[in-house]
């Protein structure tokens, strides 16, 4: 069975809530470490920088919870290193092509002075960010390694999962529509006098038509009510093969075609396995995830400066 991808850096961004056990221990991390994890260390910098971009967020007077926020953020950083010694027990990279690949694909939304004013506004550097997006993109391969490939969703249990929660859905009607659509009446009308003598509806589309899907009859898919502009909400009181008169909307003149209407009817298997397999998957991750993440900490040696997290205000 394929398995489905689901963003597992949610996940990792800590839905899961452990109230963890830190082991006692003789050895003390300095003051430049806010926690050590099997022997690697989370630099106290790190933890400062990311608790300042949070707290900025809350103004004087909000009454926020400073303890938890620290939690929070010292969890997320213990279950990324966690994950990161995984990744290097594993063996797993993140190469120079899926790195530039993904950067290329960022980048491509923004200008290059865009893209630098984002870097100053949040204190970055190219160097660091490329850092930053190289270690998430670990994070996410490996989790994708230890999650991911145990899924396994038979047949059977999709089945199951559709005579429980799907077997009685329906599914709304639906229209297959065609339009001509025109920017001025004159044109419209124009379009209408050849239906008129005779002219098939696809023809004169594709002579009068100024919109996208006019090289391809006028078809303009198969929608449902409320999914598209208003006024082809009014081709659902229309019979199959109606052709409309003149309408106008805000874009112009429309001349609508009902080609064919799709009645109200209970969801197949077929159209909810989509579904079906992604909600599964999403249950699935969750339950490995977590199994594998308390696993790693009952193997792991954790141990926080508690005095140093108590000072930062």
């Amino acid at each position: 069975m394929k398995k489905y991808f689901y963003p597992l850096l949610l996940l990792a961004a800590g839905y899961i809530v452990y109230h963890t056990v830190f082991r006692d221990s003789e050895i003390k991390p300095g003051a430049g470490t806010i926690a050590i994890v099997n022997d690697v260390s989370i630099p106290a910098s790190d933890f400062i920088e990311k608790y300042n971009d949070v707290r900025s967020h809350y103004s004087t007077s909000q009454d926020a919870d400073l303890t938890e926020i620290k939690e929070t953020i010292l969890r997320r950083m213990i279950i990324d290193s966690l994950i990161l010694q995984e990744a290097k027990d594993k063996n797993i990279v993140v190469s120079d092509e899926e790195l530039d690949r993904y950067i290329s694909n960022i980048k491509q939304n923004y200008t290059e002075e865009e893209f630098k004013q984002i870097l100053i506004n949040q204190f970055k550097t190219d160097d660091s960010w490329v850092e930053e997006i190289a270690e998430r993109l670990l994070i996410e391969k490996t989790l994708s390694k230890v999650v991911i490939e145990k899924i396994d969703i038979s047949e059977n249990e999709i089945e199951a999962y559709y005579k429980k929660f799907y077997s009685e859905r329906v599914r709304e009607p639906k229209i297959r529509l065609a339009q001509i659509f025109t920017l001025t009446r004159t044109d419209a009308e124009k379009a209408m006098e050849k239906l008129s003598a005779g002219m098939t509806f696809a023809e004169t589309a594709s002579m009068f038509s100024v919109s996208p899907e006019a090289g391809n009859a006028g078809v303009v898919g198969v929608i449902g009510k409320g999914e598209s502009i208003e006024l082809f909400d009014a081709a659902f009181s229309m019979e199959e093969g109606e052709t409309s008169g003149i309408m106008q909307s805000d874009y112009g003149f429309h001349i609508l075609k009902v080609l064919e209407y799709i009645p109200l009817k209970k969801v197949s298997l077929a159209e909810a396995k989509p579904y079906i397999l992604n909600e599964i998957t999403k249950e699935k991750e969750s339950e490995i995830y977590e199994k594998w993440l308390k696993h790693r900490f009952a193997n792991s040696r954790i141990i926080k400066n508690v005095a140093l997290i108590e000072s930062i205000k």
